[in-house]
């Protein structure tokens, strides 16, 4: 359930026409920061700018399951050469891996009759994966925290009939007898291809 304002929860029930925009924040691995709104004018919240002129990002809708799965959302992004993501276009920066490990929140805004934010709700977030890009056109798969949980093989691999012995804080195993078994952390890295 998602906990909003009493504000918020009076305007939702109360107003017939609703005016509201999506709030994008791309956090890169370095902890850099790009904030983006889908609307004619830029949006302040909590102090910060969240840039209406800058990439067009339209969204589709957020698939949850019942059943164990990764809850995730796919995100339309569309660039120019002057929309930069660490000092570079942001196809380019798709293209060199800038976006690798990144994470996308997405918050929905409500505004009253004067434009003035009453409330938001916090709808999605997750890791960046680029899908596509190419042209002006990038497409992201957003996968929420609950990835890691969706893997073919254990967090603990057992690994049989292995002899091992520890020198310098390092395991060296022996395959010339089979009278011990080891079982080690395996957390593979993103980045490694199994």
């Amino acid at each position: 359930m998602k906990e909003i304002t009493k504000s918020l929860e009076t305007y939702l029930n109360t107003e017939r026409n609703l005016m509201s925009c999506d709030l994008y924040r791309l956090v890169l691995l370095n902890g850099t920061e790009y904030r983006y709104a889908d609307t004619d004018k830029d949006v302040t919240y909590n102090g910060k700018i969240y840039k209406h002129d800058s990439l067009i990002m339209t969204r589709k809708q957020i698939e949850q399951d019942s059943e164990v799965s990764v809850d995730s959302l796919t995100v339309d992004v569309y660039a120019d050469s002057g929309d930069l993501v660490s000092s570079r276009p942001f196809i380019k920066s798709a293209h060199d891996g800038v976006l690798d490990r990144a994470r996308l929140y997405l918050t929905r805004a409500f505004f009253d009759r004067n434009g003035v934010i009453i409330g938001t709700i916090d709808l999605f977030g997750g890791n960046v994966e680029v899908k596509k890009a190419g042209g002006i056109h990038v497409e992201l798969e957003v996968k929420s925290d609950t990835q890691g949980l969706n893997m073919d093989f254990p967090i603990r691999k057992y690994y049989p009939r292995g002899q091992y012995v520890v020198s310098n804080d390092t395991i060296i195993s022996s395959t010339a007898t089979d009278k011990t078994t080891l079982v080690a952390p395996f957390i593979p890295l993103k980045e490694v291809l199994l």
